[in-house]
């Protein structure tokens, strides 16, 4: 622990912890985010506090996002042990507590992972063997290639993989490991997201084989599934604009403005939310992901919405 804070920063530190996953949990009440600002009026303390963790992304400029942020990135389907896993996290990275078990998180794992992007950030990189690997945003992931096989251990995020044919005399077969399963490509252009307790396989070109306890799935070109640990769900056909985001836009055809705005939130630092009142809207169209604020711009321009923004890092998509 650092001995050079003071006890009052030390809670307050702790408290500021609590309040950054909680408002990033994505499950905020008006009455939990007007309780969070009253707090952060009490005391200098309390802002103090504040300011360091919203720093820590400067600080440790290397690491993929945030953690309370990496879990908003997951479709807003956090749990309760994900947010303390999160608040966990946070405290280690400030010197009050938490030991290596801590690390052994995904979110801890992904600080240590060989390729890594920050929120908004979208990096693509060539690999020993030629194949193509993108991160998109927020997003971990080892790379193991060894003699017999060629391997992406994916710890969080999401990654689209175009693979290149081995040139090693024994070819090794391509491999990307999830928390949930092992997937095997059959051909060469798949992406893969890991949510907290699923993977989802999108496959662009050829198949991919997907393998659990006891059970193999092939997901043919064009289809994509959702899977647990234990079991796969509905093998549906992609919608348009599948792995847009490799080339730094998000194109969305006939969708709901709740899905699009959710996807947006994964691009941003803090809380982006949508009006249930304004959920159903549609919409089409190619977007920017480097400047969300001006796609949000542009949604208030062409819906009847307007973007209510309380703090940078608190904006809601609401009816005009």
């Amino acid at each position: 622990m650092n001995s050079s804070l003071t006890d009052n920063q030390r809670l307050a530190l702790k408290m500021a912890a609590q309040w950054f996953a909680t408002l990033c949990s994505g499950e905020v009440t008006p009455q939990q985010n007007q309780k969070w600002q009253r707090w952060l009026a009490q005391h200098e303390d309390h802002r103090w506090a504040w300011q360091r963790v919203e720093s820590l992304q400067g600080q440790l400029h290397s690491m993929p996002g945030r953690f309370s942020y990496q879990t908003l990135n997951h479709a807003r389907q956090q749990s309760e042990v994900t947010r303390r896993r999160v608040l966990k996290g946070l405290l280690v990275l400030l010197g009050l507590g938490g030991s290596w078990k801590a690390w052994q998180t995904p979110a801890g794992q992904g600080l240590l992972a060989d390729a890594r992007t920050a929120t908004g950030e979208i990096k693509t990189l060539r690999l020993q063997d030629g194949s193509q690997l993108s991160l998109n945003t927020a997003s971990a992931a080892d790379i193991r290639f060894t003699p017999q096989e060629r391997l992406i251990r994916l710890h969080q995020g999401e990654i689209s993989i175009i693979t290149a044919q081995d040139t090693q005399p024994v070819s090794r077969p391509f491999l990307v490991q999830t928390q949930q399963g092992m997937l095997r490509a059959l051909g060469t252009e798949f992406i893969v997201r890991q949510f907290d307790d699923a993977t989802r396989l999108t496959v662009l070109k050829h198949a991919v084989e997907i393998t659990l306890p006891g059970q193999r799935l092939q997901v043919s070109e064009g289809q994509t599934v959702r899977f647990t640990a234990s079991t796969f769900g509905e093998v549906t056909a992609l919608s348009g604009g599948a792995g847009s985001w490799s080339k730094g836009v998000l194109s969305v055809s006939d969708r709901p403005l709740a899905e699009v705005v959710a996807e947006l939130a994964r691009y941003r630092h803090g809380h982006l939310s949508c009006d249930p009142a304004v959920a159903h809207l549609r919409i089409s169209g190619t977007f920017p992901l480097n400047d969300t604020d001006a796609v949000l711009h542009i949604l208030s321009r062409t819906l009847p919405v307007r973007i209510h923004t309380l703090t940078p890092y608190w904006v809601n998509v609401v009816p005009a």
